[in-house]
């Protein structure tokens, strides 16, 4: 299956919507369904079978103001990753990643963060952020918690 990635453009967010909708119906869909999004968000999208299948949102100016961060800001901070049902474990969740950490490299940004969704699934989103890089930045037993990567 062929699988396009790219910067997201507006009218990608109704098919971003959807996917959030499918796969995510918590999360908030802010303007996306309009193709709005704020101007400092990194929105990323996989394509395939003439839809949105994958999404990122990101940001590359943020602050951690927690213990732990390597370098001094800004610091990227990853927002929300989202993958089909149907197209996991193809590798777009991570060829989205590798796109950001792109992004970040060329905007001269050092590191990155999220904070992965608790709830069901948690093991396997830690396991996933694990194996792109991604380790605990303070204690891993602490809530909610926080991983980073040098980028």
């Amino acid at each position: 299956m062929d699988v396009l990635l790219r910067r997201a453009v507006p009218e990608d967010g109704p098919g971003i919507h959807t996917l959030i909708f499918e796969e995510s119906p918590h999360f908030d869909t802010k303007g996306y369904p309009e193709g709005i999004w704020p101007a400092n968000m990194v929105v990323l999208v996989a394509e395939g079978g003439g839809r949105v299948v994958g999404w990122l949102e990101a940001a590359l100016d943020q602050v951690y103001e927690g213990r732990g961060a390597p370098t001094p800001p800004p610091h990227g901070y990853v927002l929300a990753l989202v993958v089909s049902q149907a197209w996991k474990r193809l590798g777009i969740g991570r060829a989205l990643m590798e796109m950001f950490l792109e992004e970040m490299r060329a905007a001269k940004v050092e590191w990155v963060f999220l904070i992965p969704e608790e709830g069901e699934g948690f093991p396997g989103r830690v396991r996933f952020f694990t194996r792109v890089g991604f380790d605990p930045v303070e204690e891993p037993e602490e809530r909610p918690l926080v991983m980073g990567r040098r980028v």
